[in-house]
């Protein structure tokens, strides 16, 4: 019975060694590029006028690889995972996550360290790519589908008195027919006027900022497109 425990015990000894060997550096190899996916997936889902923390989107390299570590090296030892609980339970973030998406990527990291210390890196890949392909349908596919390929944010601020009818003729006039009234207020003898305007190209916006400007030469024309997208 003992020269079978021993038996069993050194091939288990000489199973984990050649995982710590073999397997784990390639673990690592592949967290380590998660991270960098993760890094090009933080850039790709928030929008042109959407904040991002760089320094964030810079530690998922380095905290992917980096948990994969510890998960691996704790799953084989029931102390140390507990007293990893206690050291972690002094950790405390010095500057605040203030944003849940920004605490969905450092999750994110952590499920894709799991799966590649647990050695099944394939379900942090398709983690990665399923996030990715909705990165893609918020930013590039769903505006376009919903406000049309040139959508423009118009805001026009002018001292004379003109109505919200007479801005809509403006629009029609100027080849803009599909268009939403926001809002509009008059402060210190200024009006601000704010319209959403779908497929604002660039023939439609010279010719919609001369009437503008005929209105009103000391009037401020701002047109401003949320994605960076201006066709022709």
């Amino acid at each position: 019975m003992n020269e079978l425990t021993n038996v069993l015990g050194t091939s288990l000894s000489s199973i984990k060694t050649e995982a710590y060997t073999t397997t784990f550096p390639l673990m690592l190899l592949i967290a380590l590029l998660y991270g960098i996916m993760l890094n090009l997936l933080y850039s790709l889902y928030f929008r042109d006028n959407e904040p991002r923390d760089a320094s964030l989107a810079r530690s998922l390299v380095l905290l992917t690889p980096t948990l994969t570590t510890i998960f691996w090296v704790i799953q084989y030892s029931l102390p140390l995972s507990v007293g990893l609980l206690g050291a972690l339970s002094f950790v405390r973030f010095r500057s605040p996550v203030k944003r849940a998406e920004d605490i969905s990527f450092i999750v994110i990291a952590l499920a894709c360290a799991i799966s590649c210390a647990i050695i099944k890196p394939l379900i942090g890949g398709g983690l990665i790519l399923l996030f990715l392909a909705y990165a893609v349908v918020r930013n590039y596919l769903l505006p376009e589908t919903v406000h049309g390929k040139n959508f423009a944010v118009l805001t026009y601020n002018t001292s004379k008195s003109i109505s919200i009818t007479d801005f809509e003729s403006i629009l029609k006039s100027a080849k803009c027919s599909s268009y939403d009234f926001i809002s509009s207020r008059t402060y210190d003898g200024i009006t601000s006027f704010v319209f959403n305007v779908a497929n604002l190209k660039k023939s439609n916006l010279s010719l919609l900022t001369q009437m503008l400007e005929q209105t009103d030469k000391a009037s401020q024309i701002n047109v401003f497109y949320p994605n960076g997208r201006l066709g022709a």
